[in-house]
């Protein structure tokens, strides 16, 4: 599914009833996510013979349910932590990602109360982690966008080091085989350019550091990745030219 957000002069808010580039149109500076036209790359094995090959063995051992819930499907279960229960992996990454920005959110003072959680194995390591490295959390769930790129995204934690220095993270829940954690393109993408736009934003002389993390389902465990400065440029430049034959092919 297309996300979109409208620009609102460098302000921008999710538009949750906009799902189609055709009703974007339909409004004035609406730009479509960062995942969203990242979604033009294709990947010859995953797209073009695993997705199809796995929708038609789920809908045949599945013929009661939507397309939306063999897509889910597709993707995988995961256990829940306290039930037991096997729920999509989508389930599992987003309430995984809303105990970290409740953390957050907390340190920030704008939540008093956490309390306890069935996903506090999975969200307390990230927490510990920037808590201990004396790492001052700014900004959750933050919105970053540009008007010449025309796109935006959500970027999961926004953090500033000892040397007051930015950076950003993007978390990822995914089963890693044999603890060996899985990192891909369109993580570095996704972070390069949200970085640009905050560097932008913010008036900074660079461009922010970007870490990806990927919290194993099957552990709990962290990994995190530091891009090299080379692998975020790259990126960068790969989103610009996704983005641009996104607006040429479905924005016209």
């Amino acid at each position: 599914m297309a996300h979109f957000y409208k620009y609102n002069n460098g302000d921008p808010f999710f538009i949750k009833e906009v799902e189609t580039p055709a009703k974007a149109k339909k409004l004035k500076q609406v730009f479509p996510s960062v995942t969203t036209v990242l979604g033009v790359l294709t990947d010859p094995f995953i797209d073009g013979r695993y997705k199809p090959m796995k929708t038609t063995e789920l809908s045949r051992q599945h013929p009661n349910k939507t397309w939306e819930q063999i897509k889910d499907l597709v993707y995988g279960l995961r256990e829940h932590p306290v039930t037991k229960e096997m729920i999509p992996s989508s389930e599992f990454g987003t309430e995984v990602h809303k105990r970290i920005e409740e953390y957050v959110l907390f340190d920030l003072g704008k939540q008093k109360n956490i309390g306890d959680s069935d996903w506090d194995e999975y969200a307390i390591p990230f927490v510990d982690w920037y808590r201990n490295s004396e790492i001052v959390p700014r900004f959750a769930e933050k919105v970053v966008t540009c008007s010449r790129v025309k796109t935006a995204g959500s970027v999961d934690f926004i953090g500033q080091y000892k040397d007051r220095t930015y950076f950003l993270a993007d978390y990822k829940c995914r089963s890693c085989k044999d603890n060996t954690p899985k990192f891909y393109l369109k993580d570095k993408c996704q972070l390069g350019i949200e970085a640009l736009f905050l560097k932008q934003e913010l008036n900074l002389n660079y461009i922010p550091e970007c870490i990806s993390i990927c919290i194993d389902t099957n552990t709990a465990k962290h990994h995190h990745k530091v891009w090299k400065l080379d692998d975020v440029l790259h990126g960068i430049k790969i989103t610009k030219l996704c983005s641009k034959l996104y607006w040429e092919t479905r924005m016209k």
